[in-house]
């Protein structure tokens, strides 16, 4: 089904997008609260803190025994957060599905929001970021950042730092999660071998404890346009160059299909890309190379990454620069056009194998304010693409040069 359908609870209209299919008996259910993300915290790393926190089960049964629950039943139930929101989702067998919806709404309504689940959930994170101190891609990922958007919540990582970590205490959590789980910012995924009616009246029956609240809406917030360099000095035998620009992208309709066929040539693909081909095939500056846009609703960019020998560090740099440049004056080919299109337009038909990757492409249009199947539209736009207006794009997009880049070597 392509149109959105709502369901009212205590007078919110919540959307409900959903993909049925009785080729099998299961089912899928995944309630996004949008506002609930790492954008819209009070300190540093709450989102993420209360996400995991919802992962320590309910307080009626407890960690282990609510993991139990799920386990005999064969219910896969998964929380996970984003820049924007905290979503739970629960996959089970048709036969299951009252007790998956049962074990859903213990979960919202009463958490195991305990001292023990909060000193676990400490240990947890702060043992997930000790493990990434010597992850160099990591590092310069989390530098890039810092410096591409310094000034703005995506400057920080969703999940803070150590301290951030430790200055959260219970009652951040339960006051997060009250004020950010709303219905007035919930959207509802179903999918599988269900029944919709029977699924909303017990969906209804779950929700009807949250509060409406106010409704919330993206902001954008743009990457620094000024060129910035940062280096961290880690015992390293290679380079991690991580390198990043604005990107000026304004409208979906107008632009995706154009986006993405750029992105493609430019660096996205591996092999057969620009950056592939000068960086590693003519120069032999690294194994691989990759260069590619990232579009959502609260920022539009480019990031690019790659590691070389030390000594290759600078010629590098100077590599993607010119490559970068080089690229931006509209010089894509009619077989380089017609190479990305053959690919990107036979990966799209694979990507909807799946229940979860067809809900995941509704939801995404919904979230871009497109039609539940604008990918038929986008099909067509990527088809109809001529040599001369993706050129044309290319070169409009000069702010590209504007590169920052963020370099961890050795001493």
């Amino acid at each position: 089904m392509n149109e959105i359908t709502y369901m009212e609870v205590n007078n919110s209209k919540i959307p409900i997008i959903q993909e049925i299919s009785n080729i099998l008996p299961i089912g899928f259910i995944e309630i996004i609260f949008n506002g609930a993300g790492s954008l819209n915290e009070k300190k540093t790393g709450l989102s993420s803190f209360s996400a995991t926190m919802l992962d320590r089960g309910s307080k009626k049964r407890g960690e282990y025994g609510f993991a139990q629950e799920l386990e005999k039943r064969a219910i896969n139930l998964n929380v996970n957060n984003s820049y924007e929101n905290i979503s739970l989702s629960i996959e089970f067998l048709k036969e299951e599905q009252d007790k998956a919806i049962e074990l859903l709404g213990e979960l919202i309504a009463n958490p195991n929001l305990t001292n023990e689940a909060l000193e676990q959930t400490k240990l947890i994170l702060s043992g997930y970021l000790l493990s990434k101190e010597n992850d160099f891609d990591y590092i310069a990922q989390k530098n890039l950042k810092s410096i591409l958007f310094k000034g703005t919540p995506l400057a920080k990582t969703k999940i803070g730092t150590i301290d951030d970590i430790e200055k959260i205490n219970l009652s951040d959590v339960e006051e997060f999660l009250s004020d950010k789980l709303l219905l007035n910012n919930a959207v509802i995924l179903i999918g599988g071998d269900l029944d919709i009616e029977k699924t909303k009246i017990q969906l209804k029956k779950i929700l009807e404890i949250l509060e409406n609240g106010t409704k919330y809406t993206s902001t954008k917030y743009y990457p620094n346009a000024d060129s910035k360099e940062i280096i961290d000095t880690k015992p390293t035998k290679q380079a991690y160059i991580y390198f990043g620009s604005p990107f000026d992208f304004k409208n979906y309709e107008d632009e995706l299909h154009k986006a993405q066929i750029m992105s493609f040539i430019m660096g996205a693909s591996g092999f057969g890309s620009r950056m592939m081909e000068e960086i590693r095939v003519k120069r032999g500056l690294a194994y691989s190379a990759y260069f590619y846009n990232s579009i959502d609703n609260v920022s539009s960019s480019t990031f690019g990454y790659l590691q070389t020998k030390l000594e290759n560090k600078d010629e590098a740099i100077k590599a993607i620069k010119e490559t970068i440049a080089d690229f931006l004056k509209g010089n894509v080919t009619k077989q380089e056009l017609d190479d990305a299109k053959s690919y990107i337009l036979g990966s799209r038909v694979l990507s909807d194998e799946t229940l979860s990757s067809r809900l995941s492409k509704k939801y995404i249009n919904f979230y871009r304010n497109l039609p539940l199947d604008y990918d038929k539209t986008l099909i067509q736009k990527i088809k109809d693409l001529t040599l001369d207006e993706l050129n044309k794009y290319i070169k409009s997009h000069k702010e590209i040069n504007n590169l920052s880049f963020s370099i961890v070597i050795d001493k």
